[in-house]
């Protein structure tokens, strides 16, 4: 049984699938086209985004970490 590259969370919940949104490309000279990748990815912005990265953790837990990204 396939689900066409979602996860079972975006299958239940009818959500769109993460690796179908377009992506921040960090990269510089990375190339817009990927013939052999799929499925293919549209890049949000320009090449060479900057980011920045804050890392916390939920009540303390370190096991438990919670990721913001933000482009700079």
């Amino acid at each position: 049984m396939t689900l066409n590259g979602k996860t079972p969370n975006e299958v239940y919940y009818h959500r769109y699938a993460a690796n179908a949104k377009p992506r921040i490309e960090t990269r510089p000279k990375v190339k817009h086209s990927t013939p052999c990748a799929k499925p293919r990815m549209c890049i949000a912005g320009k090449n060479g985004t900057k980011i920045k990265l804050r890392l916390e953790f939920l009540e303390g837990r370190l096991y438990l970490p919670i990721i913001h990204i933000e482009r700079i």
